[in-house]
């Protein structure tokens, strides 16, 4: 009911990595895209999306891995795999955002 019946895998929470995964590739390309930039997002939220889900992302792979023992179920690679790039997408849109609000700063003009 909750698995895959034939591999015996818990993959009942794999769509909440999923839409963790969609939500912060959406935010890495607002944050490439000049135009969109400045006007969507500043560095407050990209930080607090990131933090967000890097948090929610490992309480749910952590509460999976409880499930998972306690139906005695084999756990599933593909949520860890899932987590890991929700991990590293996350540290890297800050990255991504401030590095590029320096530049555009050094570029304007002083007034």
């Amino acid at each position: 009911m909750y698995t895959y019946e034939s591999f015996g895998t818990f993959t009942l929470l794999r769509p909440i990595f999923v839409s963790f995964l969609i939500l912060l590739l959406v935010l890495l390309v607002i944050i490439i895209l000049p135009r969109a930039n400045s006007k969507v997002i500043n560095g407050f939220t990209v930080t607090c999306i990131s933090i967000l889900s890097i948090f929610v992302s490992a309480q749910v792979l952590f509460y999976s891995g409880i499930i998972v023992d306690e139906m005695n179920l084999g756990g599933d690679a593909v949520s860890t795999a899932l987590f890991l790039i929700i991990a590293a997408i996350s540290i890297l849109n800050p990255i991504i955002y401030f590095r590029g609000y320096r530049k555009e700063n050094k570029r304007s003009p002083q007034l």
